[in-house]
Parts: C-alpha cells; sequence; structure tokens
C-alpha cells in the first residue's frame, strides 16, 4: 500500500492543533504520520494536490436510505455507497426500512457484508419493532450483537406508547440508542406538505406544526420517566426545538437531527406542485426555518444529515397528491448546509463530530498518528446538480439545475482513497 501526501491542505478541525493552518499532510498504512510544511515525498508516494484544498474529518450522514433489499431498482447499497463516497462522506447510517425490514441479527450482517471493502463505512440500523410494524419490541439486543448501531422504525412513527417504554427501558441494558421520527401519522395521514398560508392556497391538505411537537413532547416525557438515550428527527418545528432544548437543560440523554434541505428551503417551494420538494417531514415556513439554523446553532440539534431517499421516477411523475414523499440528497447535503448555515466550521461539525457524539463513537483528530479518516473539499467549487453530475440511480433531487457552491474531492478512510475530482 502506497503512501499518501496531500499537499497543501487548509485543515478544518477544532480539536486538532493544526486547525485552520495550510500544511501537508502523509498518510501510511491508514494512519497520519506526518503534518507540516513542504513534506517530502519519494517516487512511490501518491500525491493528492488541488487549488484551494480543504480537509477535515470525515463526514458523516446519519440518515440514508439504500432500498436494499427489496427495491435495489430505486437504490442499490453499492449505488448509494458510491454517491455517498461522491459526497464527501466516509461513514453513513443506514435506516432499516427494507423489505423485508431490517429486524433481526442476520439482516444486519446482510448489510455490513454487502458493504465490506467499500471506502465509505456503512452503519446499519435494526427496527425498534418487529417488521417496522409497531406492535412487537424487535430483537434489539441481538441485532446489537450483529452490529446494528440503533433502533429505528425510520419514517413509521413509534405510535404505540407501551412498546415506547419497552424500547427505551430494554435498550439500557445494552446502551442501545432508540432513534424516532416525531410525527402523528394518524393525524396527518392524508397531509401533503406544510399547513399554512401556501396549502391554503394550492388547497392541499396540510401537516400542522402541531403533528410534529405532540410526538416530541410525548417521547421526551417517556425519556424523562424510563432513562435511556433516544435521538429525535428530523425535526421541522420551532417548537419542537424549544421543547429538545428545554429537555437537554434538564439533563435528559436527548439528541435530534435536521435536514439540509429543511434548513434552505420553505414551503413556497411547492408553489409549482414539483413534487421533488415533497418531502416528509415537510419544508415549513420562513419561521421554522429559522428557529431550525438557531438550534443548529446553539447546540440543541446535534446533526445535519441528508435524509437520503431515493424514489423511482414513475413515483414522483404522478399528480402531486398521489406521488411519494423524499429526496435523495448525499452529494447536495455540504453545498446546501453550507449556504444555509454560512459558516463553514458550524457546518462540518454538524456533519462530523455532532453526529459521531450522537452515536457514542470516538472523535478522530487530525494530528499525527491518528487514524486518516478524512474529506478533501472545496468550498468555493462550484457546480451544476444534473444527471452527470449526480451518481444515486434515482434523481429525484430539489436541486436538480441549480448550480451549487462547494463540493467534496475525495475521501480517505481504511487505508483507501477515493478521489471524486481528478
Amino acid at each position: 500500500m502506497a503512501k499518501t501526501l496531500i499537499r497543501s491542505a487548509r485543515i478544518i478541525d477544532k480539536n486538532s492543533p493544526f486547525h485552520q493552518q495550510q500544511l501537508d499532510i502523509l498518510i501510511d498504512k491508514g494512519r497520519i504520520v506526518k503534518i507540516g510544511k513542504k513534506i517530502k515525498a519519494d517516487k512511490s508516494t501518491k500525491i493528492i494536490a488541488y487549488k484551494n484544498l480543504f480537509i477535515s474529518l470525515g463526514w458523516m450522514d446519519l440518515r440514508v436510505d439504500f432500498a436494499e433489499p427489496g427495491h435495489e431498482y430505486k437504490e442499490g447499497i453499492q449505488s448509494g455507497l458510491q454517491a455517498a463516497a461522491y459526497g464527501g462522506f466516509t461513514t453513513v447510517v443506514v435506516m432499516p426500512s427494507t423489505f423485508p425490514a431490517i429486524d433481526n441479527r442476520s439482516s444486519v450482517e446482510f448489510l455490513v457484508n454487502r458493504a465490506n471493502g467499500h471506502v465509505v463505512k456503512l452503519l446499519p440500523t435494526g427496527t425498534v419493532s418487529k417488521d417496522g410494524a409497531g406492535v412487537e419490541l424487535s430483537e434489539m439486543y441481538d441485532m446489537k450483537q450483529g452490529g446494528a448501531i440503533a433502533f429505528s422504525d425510520d419514517k413509521l412513527s413509534i405510535k404505540n406508547n407501551s412498546l415506547l417504554f419497552k424500547a427505551l427501558t430494554y435498550s439500557q441494558a445494552f446502551d442501545g440508542l432508540v432513534m424516532d421520527f416525531p410525527m402523528d401519522l394518524d393525524w396527518v395521514r392524508e397531509g401533503q406538505m406544510n399547513e399554512g398560508k401556501t396549502s391554503t392556497e394550492m388547497g392541499m391538505k396540510g401537516i400542522p406544526v402541531e403533528a410534529e411537537s405532540i410526538i416530541v413532547a410525548r417521547d421526551l416525557t417517556m425519556l424523562e420517566y424510563t432513562g435511556g438515550k433516544l435521538h429525535l428527527g428530523p425535526i421541522s418545528t420551532a417548537l419542537s426545538v424549544d421543547l429538545i432544548r428545554k429537555a437537554k437543560r434538564k439533563g435528559l440523554k436527548v439528541s435530534s437531527e435536521v435536514t439540509a434541505h429543511n434548513i434552505y428551503f420553505t414551503d413556497k417551494e411547492l408553489g409549482e406542485f414539483d413534487s421533488n420538494f415533497k418531502l416528509m417531514p415537510p419544508l415549513r415556513d420562513e419561521k421554522n426555518r429559522k428557529a431550525l439554523l438557531k438550534g443548529l446553532k446553539d447546540g440543541t440539534i446535534d446533526a445535519l444529515v441528508s435524509d437520503h431517499k431515493p424514489q423511482d421516477i414513475d413515483e414522483k411523475r404522478l399528480e402531486f397528491g398521489s406521488s411519494s414523499f423524499g429526496a435523495i440528497g448525499l452529494e447536495t447535503l455540504f453545498p446546501v448546509g453550507l449556504a444555509a448555515i454560512d459558516d463553514l466550521e458550524l457546518c462540518i461539525a454538524s456533519i462530523t463530530s455532532g453526529p459521531r457524539r450522537v452515536m457514542d463513537m470516538d472523535i478522530p483528530v487530525i494530528e499525527e498518528g491518528a487514524i486518516a479518516d478524512l474529506t478533501l473539499f472545496d468550498p468555493d467549487k462550484k457546480w451544476e446538480v444534473n444527471s452527470d453530475t449526480l451518481h444515486s440511480r434515482s434523481l429525484n433531487s430539489p436541486y436538480l439545475g441549480e448550480t451549487m457552491r462547494g463540493k467534496a474531492l475525495g475521501i480517505i478512510r481504511d487505508g483507501k482513497v477515493f478521489l471524486s475530482e481528478r
């Protein structure tokens, strides 16, 4: 395995003694062996050099859907991991809502084995309930032993209070993390978008902010009663941010996430009935968008996620009210997040240290002797989002045709180097 030398990269890592310095980084056998200026390289060393090169810890996405097994025509594990690599992610947490659902140890191990050898690390989640049906507790401990990093019924909110109680109580025996998507799905069964002025003008049934916050309040009440660890998201409302902020001040072990599109767009984008903007949770109004940004900036919200949800083109071409929710987002998360947050260090923290803290993982530091888990990027590089620049199997992106500012150039992990720009 050849050595790799990264030339003149600006390091973005607040925990590193080299933060904001422009230096060379030499990597050998998967570790950073030297950081300094004008490091000499022998003929066998692979040189990586770009104009305006920045480097950070490897980016991590807490919420992606790779529709394998069951719906590989939307996205497979390999195509999803490739999209993640192009997006700059060295680690992705994969939701269990496949067909069949990831609700037992063998299915968890199937995902792990399918991803073996790829430069991007796949961390599987298992369902909270058997088949994700929300009735009976799944084999959580067994799945944890097989590699499940957390437990979630994905976008099927845990509506059964008894099940939530059991999950939070039982998971404490093995330090498990329960992830819940807060939405009263019975209440908003026919909802298409945020309830407000735009939904009224469009004649669409709305999804009120209270449908989310009422489940957040329920979950936090249960967490205070049972103990345990709870992760909520994606959240989309000011009410949810306020409730989580207060719960954190109480000392509850709760974390949360927000999608890039929920801090970038508002529900006004749906005025043209473009189903690529039909998302769950829905795009909200400007007041809620600003509250989400504030929550991210003050630490109430721990992580920025893509909520990568590939959908078949036919499912998005249907009449708006019949089309499916969801958008792809792995390759656009960074530029969208950067544009919305307008703070490079915070944006990077929300996709590096933030997600790792949620999952109780070690947070590497860019220093000599450290494992090389790195993302190379140019925060100023402009590129257009289209079928030629996206690498997911699906193209249901709300950013199609937009010119983005900020792009991943490559990733390094587990002794492997992947360069998306050559």
